[in-house]
């Protein structure tokens, strides 16, 4: 039945059945609640919206309609909503609505559909909502300017958001990527961690670890990942959120500093010394494993055990002068960043050398680096360097007497010859003079082997007699012998022919004659001894030898203390001696072993501890012949003819020369000097034919005389006699074409040789 008039004022309760949950729900909400008919009168208005819009629940509900709150705009906007048939729900945002004292407060409105027509109009504030809405944009706006790079799923574990980072990293665009499980970023290898990761979000937890992405364009790269699971309310799994950093780069930086770090840690580990790095205050904080190979007590640094990290380093120098000493050199390290050495002699009579440097930290200084290494090897083979050089000095002013004894030699010598050819055969003088000419010419053996051993040369290989190596060596040595020391000489009963250099010849056996007369030092005996040897098969063997080879041998043997099972591996290291401070270089043996090698031998040793020692050197023998040695000739001088112009600064000298050279029918001019000597060429009216000259002379040495007589006399001849002549001053002279004589010459060789230079003429 219609109803006619006004209807009644009811309230939604009276007119629909309305349990209590509703009643305290709609009456407790938080939120501002009307039910409005099709109209828009409100039927029930809960307390909140009372408040809200300033009603009065007792007179106005039934009455009031929800079209007052709302400007015109709004008003035809929510009367079509009403008015409209729909069961889905619906919101309108942002609307202005004012009480009834016509305060203006921006609104959302949800409208619930409810049964009769009736609408459950739910007004929430606006601002809220745009607070949370702009959180929400400043979070996504981080999110895309953000280096690192988000990716979101849904419950599925498809992306469903990836921000720009992401699509700049991977190469891949939104559309590429939405839809699809993330499996596809990562390398193949990492199929465990994806299973692992995702079990993990699965399961309501994070997952933090590193993982090898890989680009669209297949370039791989590694990132640092978080991966949280994203719940609803309830506590639903709704997906997850990755935040991924790219650390490429700082696994590269992390690689190159830790091959740098692991390059200066074997540089530090492979050093012989211990390298202590101390802070300002001097305290230990790092010390590589040098100290291990160092004595405990060291550069006056005492440790009973490892290095303390954290305590002073002074604290292990239990010498307070030392101490003191080093605190100095700290302080003025630290103060003026300038290094210093310091060197200290221990009373165990090592020496050390601590380098203290600056430690560096960018424009100041964090502390000091001390390196300590010990010296002691270095300084003995300085001391030993020293006494080679005084040796050295020693040859040198032994070459420079026995050049000066040359000369006097040849004027003794040849003055004797000069008389020998006029003295009676048989007659007293003659046999006086003869024996002058015998001492001279003992006396020209020695300073020639003086100076073969002094000279440094080139390997000069010729033909040797090893009997008369050894005679020449024991000529030698007996001369340096004590008077305890006996020596024999036990020649082969056949020549033994090597090809050496003469001087390493004399030079390795005097050396071994000096190591074994020190190695008898109240006396014994020195044996040298030659022979022609089949060497053992052993031997062939050990040396890798051509078997059933005849090899010459040479051997020193004495009666001394002998060489100790583990000293005898070490004798042939360059500087190594047992010797005390000052009695030996440690280079006698190496050398002697050296020439050895050079010649194509090898050297065996013997050697029985309190019995003595034998040193076997063995050589090749050559096919080639030995040069025969001239006989001393007092026959008459033969005869020719030529001018020719002898120069040389000492008159004994000249006046020999221009005697037996004028014996021989040449004309025969003399000078004093080089510029004399030019002086007489420019004038002579004779055409000088040959200039036989001394070479050392002052002023201009014969090497100078003629090469300038070259240039102006092209067609004149040299012959040049000197008691020595280095190699290099040899090879000046011979691009002059001349002959040189080795004083004191022969006089009837030496004439045979000017007349055949003067025969080519």
């Amino acid at each position: 039945m219609a109803c006619k008039g006004p209807l009644p004022t009811i309230t939604l309760m009276e007119r629909m059945p309305v349990t209590n949950w509703w009643n305290n729900f709609f009456a407790s909400a938080d939120e501002a609640l009307i039910v409005c008919d099709q109209d828009g009168i409100a039927r029930s208005i809960n307390p909140k919206a009372a408040r809200r819009f300033k009603l009065d629940i007792q007179t106005q509900q039934g009455v009031f309609s929800v079209f007052e709150l709302f400007d015109a705009p709004a008003t035809r906007k929510l009367a079509q909503l009403l008015k409209r048939e729909a069961s889905a729900n619906e919101t309108i945002c942002s609307v202005l609505a004012h009480s009834t004292d016509m305060v203006y407060v921006l609104m959302d409105l949800d409208f619930t559909r409810l049964d009769d027509g009736h609408n459950l109009i739910t007004f929430k504030d606006s601002n809220r909502r745009l607070r949370l809405e702009a959180h929400v944009q400043r979070l996504v706006t981080a999110i895309d300017a953000t280096p690192d790079h988000f990716l979101v799923t849904d419950a599925d574990l498809r992306i469903t958001y990836v921000n720009p980072s992401f699509q700049s990293a991977t190469g891949y665009t939104l559309e590429e990527v939405l839809g699809r499980s993330d499996d596809f970023l990562r390398a193949p290898l990492e199929a465990d961690k994806i299973r692992t990761y995702r079990d993990t979000v699965c399961q309501g937890r994070e997952w933090v670890g590193e993982l090898i992405n890989q680009r669209r364009n297949g370039e791989t790269y590694h990132v640092e990942c978080t991966i949280s699971p994203i719940t609803d309310i309830a506590g639903r799994f709704m997906g997850y959120v990755a935040s991924e950093r790219d650390i490429t780069v700082r696994l590269q930086l992390q690689s190159a500093l830790r091959l740098e770090r692991d390059f200066v840690q074997s540089i530090l580990q492979s050093l012989d010394g211990a390298i202590y790095s101390l802070d300002c205050e001097f305290r230990l904080t790092h010390a590589n494993a040098g100290w291990r190979h160092l004595p405990a007590l060291h550069a006056g640094i005492e440790f009973a055990g490892p290095p303390a990290i954290g305590r002073p380093l002074l604290d292990h120098v239990a010498d307070t002068s030392r101490r003191g000493e080093l605190r100095l050199a700290f302080e003025e390290v630290v103060a003026t960043g300038k290094p210093q050495e310091n060197r200290f002699h221990s009373p165990d009579g090592h020496y050390w050398l601590m380098r203290i440097s600056p430690w560096i930290d960018g424009p100041g200084i964090r502390g000091l680096i001390c390196n300590i290494a010990d010296q002691t090897h270095y300084h003995e083979l300085q001391n030993q360097l020293f006494q080679a050089q005084k040796m050295e000095i020693i040859g040198t002013l032994a070459a420079g007497v026995a050049h000066d004894f040359n000369n006097l030699l040849q004027a003794i010598r040849g003055h004797a010859s000069l008389i020998l050819m006029e003295a009676e055969s048989g007659s007293p003088l003659r046999l006086g003079l003869e024996k002058i000419d015998l001492a001279a010419a003992r006396a020209a053996e020695i300073t020639r082997q003086l100076l073969t051993f002094s000279r440094m040369s080139d390997d000069r290989r010729t033909v040797l007699d090893l009997n008369q190596v050894i005679k020449e060596t024991a000529q030698l040595a007996r001369r340096t012998l004590r008077g305890n020391v006996t020596l024999d000489l036990v020649s082969s009963n056949k020549p033994v022919l090597v090809k050496m250099d003469a001087t390493r010849a004399s030079q390795a056996m005097l050396n071994l004659c000096v190591n074994a007369q020190d190695a008898m030092p109240e006396g014994g005996k020195l044996t040298l001894t030659n022979a022609l040897v089949m060497p053992s098969p052993e031997l062939v063997a050990r040396q890798s030898l051509m078997p059933d080879t005849v090899y010459a041998r040479c051997s020193v043997a004495d009666t001394g203390c002998g060489i100790a099972p583990e000293v005898l591996p070490k004798i042939f290291q360059p500087f190594f001696t047992t010797k005390g401070a000052g009695k030996g270089t440690g280079l006698g043996l190496p050398i002697v072993q050296r020439v050895a090698q050079e010649a194509g031998g090898f050297i065996e040793v013997e050697s029985v501890v309190g019995r003595g020692s034998v040193f076997h050197i063995y050589l090749p023998l050559t096919h080639e012949p030995l040069k025969k040695l001239f006989s001393p000739d007092h026959s008459p001088l033969a005869q020719g003819s030529g001018c020719v112009l002898v120069v040389d600064d000492v008159d004994l000298l000249r006046d020999f020369a221009r005697t037996f050279l004028e014996m021989t029918g040449l004309t025969v001019l003399v000078a004093g000097s080089g510029p004399q000597a030019l002086k007489i060429m420019e004038e002579s009216a004779t055409p000088v034919d040959l200039v036989f000259t001394d070479y050392n002379m002052p002023g201009m040495n014969g090497g100078e005389l003629m090469e300038q007589i070259a240039v102006r006399w092209p067609r004149t001849k040299f012959i040049l006699a000197s008691g020595f002549l280095d190699d290099a001053t040899r090879a000046r002279v011979e691009r002059c074409n001349a002959t040189v004589l080795a004083k004191p010459y022969d006089m009837h060789e030496t004439s045979k040789i000017v007349l055949s230079r003067l025969a080519a003429i």
